[in-house]
């Protein structure tokens, strides 16, 4: 099992819209995807399922000590399941002191994968306060999106520096890859972004792949679908996140370990 952070110092770069769209494309290619909902506002819920946000989930199974696998929630896409984030007592206080989340953490994505997970997408908030840096120790990896605007470039050099500052502290971590959101090519400021960043970021950091700008995006949140589900023909943006999750596969390694992924062949 592969765990992958959605996470950055920023707010409103589009972390839950890229969970919940790379955790869908990901399950459609075949891979039992788990969506896990760390952040107290449950960003996860409000974007898909009223039942969703009224659920026990992640915080209430680390405050009893549990693995959080009987808060998980089976979608209509068999390969897609969702814990949500739960409930959360306090908001001011999002980490009792003196609490081992770091173990906790580790039992829970222990169980997680002997459920026969392939991978876990774990929405976080904005920043590093909570349990987000008790999070980032634990996975695999990280995927950074990053707003291809001039102001959301400012927070990116903290952002690796605190992933650098995991890993020197012994954390597993590693950067899957930072994603250019809310990409609006017609437009030269942004454009001008994705150029610099191209420019100045070694390709192996950098998805290909970009999320554009799209008021669809908020038409199926508001609707509570991923984006591919919100018409019968899924609109073109929705490609981005196909096309993220090929990425995905081939820089993680994800390969299939039985049949199931193996392409049927239309003809003999």
């Amino acid at each position: 099992m592969i765990s992958i952070a959605i996470t950055s110092q920023k707010g409103g770069v589009g972390k839950t819209t890229v969970a919940v769209n790379l955790a869908y494309a990901l399950a459609r290619r075949g891979w039992n995807t788990l969506l896990l909902d760390t952040d107290p506002q449950g960003s996860v819920g409000l974007s898909l399922s009223e039942r969703a946000r009224k659920c026990p989930g992640f915080y209430d199974a680390l405050r009893s000590g549990g693995d959080g696998v009987g808060s998980i929630l089976n979608t209509r896409l068999p390969e897609l399941r969702i814990m949500p984030a739960g409930q959360v007592e306090n908001l001011f206080e999002l980490k009792p002191p003196g609490a081992d989340a770091r173990a906790a953490l580790a039992r829970m994505l222990e169980a997680l994968a002997a459920t026969g997970l392939d991978v876990v997408i774990v929405d976080t908030p904005a920043g590093l306060t909570g349990y987000t840096a008790d999070v980032l120790r634990s996975v695999d990896y990280a995927l950074v999106p990053q707003q291809a605007e001039p102001l959301g470039v400012r927070s990116l050099p903290q952002m690796l520096g605190a992933l650098q500052q995991l890993r020197q502290q012994g954390a597993r971590i590693q950067l899957a890859g930072l994603l250019l959101t809310m990409m609006q090519h017609g437009q030269h400021e942004s454009a001008e972004v994705g150029r610099e960043l191209r420019q100045i970021i070694p390709p192996r950091l950098m998805f290909e792949s970009t999320v554009p700008r799209d008021p669809l995006f908020l038409k199926a949140s508001g609707l509570g679908v991923p984006l591919g589900l919100l018409y019968a023909n899924p609109p073109a943006a929705a490609v981005a996140f196909d096309q993220l999750a090929a990425e995905l596969e081939s820089r993680l390694r994800l390969s299939a370990t039985d049949d199931t992924l193996i392409p049927t062949r239309l003809m003999d």
